[in-house]
């Protein structure tokens, strides 16, 4: 395990594998590259099956530089990440996506050839529709509109106390509709929600109106009982993602 950063500037974690596949864990909103002990659990697990694992710090989020979230910088992180799983000969690589960086996934997937699958976690699918922000109190949502600075609390980081928000910079996913967004995958997706909260369960239901969408091979599960994070639920992700992954290092694809 090596900690690097990435274009000089991305704080990163990157876990070598003895063979050609990898994958990049991209993490939520308010969260970092270990996101709060769960992709050091989903490291493990991928690591266990052969895969090189490269997770890292989204611009303005943990150790990575950035005072303001920025949309657009955000899908250009992800694009640095595979660029560098693709300098290191990685030919076949998947994306996980949590949350925020389900939404990150969904965009640059279909850029790079080498991207088999998208494993996505509290996804979100839609596309332009969404509340901006869903950790807004009403109160932040006002000062939002107003152009103003909105810092948002965090706990765990070493380096931050707080998020911030701003509307002078873009959103993800403010452009675009749902149908635009998933008929543009062109490899098998794992979609995993649970159903414990009022976030999940409204998350849940945009994937399922857009469910028909999704590319030949796909798959939407729910786990009863999770909530958004899947903290108490790390066990039966842990089985369905890798249980997902696992014929990719025999079969190249589905």
């Amino acid at each position: 395990m090596t900690e690097l950063l990435l274009d000089g500037r991305l704080a990163a974690t990157f876990t070598p594998g003895p063979g050609d596949s990898a994958v990049v864990l991209l993490h939520g909103f308010l969260s970092d590259r270990r996101a709060g002990g769960r992709f050091d659990r989903l490291t493990d697990e991928y690591a266990a099956l052969g895969l090189a694992v490269l997770r890292f710090d989204f611009s303005g989020f943990g150790d990575s530089p950035g005072d303001v979230v920025d949309g657009e910088q955000l899908l250009g992180d992800a694009r640095v990440a595979l660029d560098f799983l693709d300098s290191r000969g990685y030919r076949k690589q998947v994306l996980h996506g949590q949350s925020l960086g389900s939404a990150v996934a969904l965009r640059v997937a279909p850029e790079r050839p080498r991207v088999v699958t998208l494993v996505l976690t509290g996804a979100l699918t839609g596309a332009g529709e969404d509340r901006p922000y869903p950790f807004l109190s009403d109160e932040g949502l006002a000062a939002w509109h107003r152009g103003e600075d909105v810092h948002l609390p965090i706990e765990g980081s070493s380096v931050r106390r707080h998020v911030t928000v701003n509307r002078a910079k873009p959103r993800l996913g403010t452009t675009g509709t749902q149908e635009e967004l998933l008929s543009a995958l062109k490899v098998p997706v794992l979609v995993v929600h649970g159903d414990a909260d009022d976030q999940e369960r409204r998350l849940s239901a945009i994937t399922a109106a857009g469910a028909h969408l999704l590319p030949e091979g796909s798959r939407v599960v729910t786990i009863p009982g999770a909530a958004h994070t899947f903290h108490d639920h790390q066990d039966a992700l842990a089985e369905l993602v890798t249980g997902w992954v696992r014929p990719l290092l025999t079969e190249g694809s589905r």
